[in-house]
């Protein structure tokens, strides 16, 4: 082989080992597609060549990005068969607070009709993370200081002064029943301790005698050396011991309830609407609670705010079972009217100032498979969130739902306090039921 062929030969392959980087570097592809231009005023950073996601799947590449009319003109290029219906919405999104950009779709519904090829769309600007904290820690502080006595009231705080009034409304019925017959069960419950005392007594004195039964010394016990006699004795004293641990348990239900109430406001942004979850948290003994109460509460007639798809389902019902310890709390039942768990960590639980943190998860709806706003949901449901007592009954946070399907990011205050008077009246109910059980034995 000659020294030219080698060099013909050398070259060649240089050639085609360039073309081939040009070809897999480049992103060259022989693929069919179709161009949109969309019209933003602000793509945030948005660079050539990122993706374009429809619901999440890539469908395409943005091939430009160019100044038009003092906006933004971003160039599209989609695969041909991928239809964009025309009430889809176009934004710039990210694949983490500080991650790449990429164009997202969220598609729109079949009866308006597919976008044809070289149209111009109206994108939605983004809004930047420096102007988003700044907007946050203005509410922030504009939230404390309606909780203070220096600051003005604000729409916030009265919403929340209002809603505890209407709560506070729905047990006058309530308390009315309880303020009739509150000077008998004072006096009633002025005895308990008394009668608490007497039954130890008369429990000690029970087991007395049944320690001088098992002898013959005295009258009592030659008295009683018939056997037959002895065994009458000792039934009767032992149904005596019975009835006075019963009689000593049911009084002590009566101050074992607590209640609380639960309000929840989250203000989910990407749609710019509220949701609010009421509850009641039943604790019969320490350690043990019972949860029922309602979510996403809402009229199905008010209009949604913003353009995304609110895949949010209202007013669900929540039902749970839980133990909780000082710095856990685990429940299992209903969530959002699906089977499902939760989960709370206080990790600084002894921490004066740590320990006002708590971070919560919950799983629900595991067998979920349906369409929601034309999209369809196979995962199960999953909510991660943090929350800060700032207040002895008022918490603030931030969530995130639906993280396996589609992420909402929402603002989150927590309000709880405790109902003395609902308490009391589980405790009589109780009371009465635990008494009529006693009654029924032999």
């Amino acid at each position: 082989m000659t020294l030219e062929t080698k060099v013909g030969a050398f070259v060649l392959g240089g050639l085609s080992l360039l073309a081939t980087a040009i070809f897999l570097l480049g992103d060259v592809t022989f693929e069919k597609r179709y161009t949109l231009y969309g019209q933003f005023s602000d793509v945030a950073n948005l660079s050539k060549d990122a993706p374009v996601k429809l619901s999440g799947v890539e469908v395409g590449q943005v091939r430009s990005i160019e100044l038009v009319d003092g906006g933004a003109r971003v160039i599209m290029s989609i695969r041909r068969g991928v239809d964009i219906y025309n009430d889809a919405v176009f934004s710039i999104g990210s694949t983490g607070i500080i991650g790449s950009k990429y164009l997202q779709v969220d598609q729109g519904t079949r009866v308006k009709g597919v976008i044809p090829a070289n149209s111009t769309v109206r994108g939605e600007d983004p809004t930047s993370i420096e102007k988003s904290l700044t907007k946050a820690l203005a509410k922030v502080e504009k939230l404390l200081d309606s909780m203070t006595k220096e600051g003005p009231r604000g729409t916030l705080a009265d919403n929340l002064t209002e809603t505890v009034a209407n709560v506070r409304e729905m047990t006058a019925n309530l308390n009315d029943l309880i303020e009739t017959t509150k000077p008998k069960l004072e006096r009633a419950m002025g005895r308990t301790d008394d009668i608490t005392e007497k039954l130890d007594a008369l429990l000690a004195k029970s087991n007395n005698m049944m320690a001088s039964l098992e002898t013959s010394k005295g009258a009592v016990g030659a008295l009683l050396h018939d056997e037959k006699v002895k065994e009458d004795v000792k039934e009767t004293i032992a149904s005596v011991k019975e009835a006075a641990g019963t009689a000593k348990d049911v009084f002590g239900r009566i101050t074992q309830f607590r209640v609380f109430w639960n309000y929840d406001w989250r203000y989910e942004h990407a749609v710019r609407t509220s949701r609010v979850d009421i509850g009641l948290k039943i604790s019969p003994r320490d350690g043990r609670y019972y949860y029922v109460g309602g979510s996403n509460l809402a009229n199905i007639n008010d209009e949604r705010r913003g353009t995304k798809v609110d895949y949010a389902r209202p007013n669900q019902i929540d039902a749970l079972l839980g133990w909780e310890k000082d710095w856990w709390n685990v429940g299992f039942g209903v969530i959002r009217s699906g089977g499902g768990a939760r989960v709370s960590l206080t990790p600084f639980h002894k921490d004066p100032l740590l320990g006002r943190l708590t971070v919560d998860a919950q799983g629900h709806d595991f067998g979920r498979n349906r369409t929601i706003e034309g999209r369809k949901f196979t995962k199960p449901a999953y909510d991660f969130g943090a929350q800060v007592r700032v207040q002895k009954h008022v918490s603030l946070g931030g969530r995130v739902e639906d993280v396996a399907e589609v992420p909402r990011y929402q603002s989150w205050i927590k309000v709880m306090f405790e109902d003395t008077d609902i308490a009391y009246l589980f405790g009589m109910v109780s009371f009465g039921a635990a008494g009529s059980k006693g009654r029924s034995k032999k």
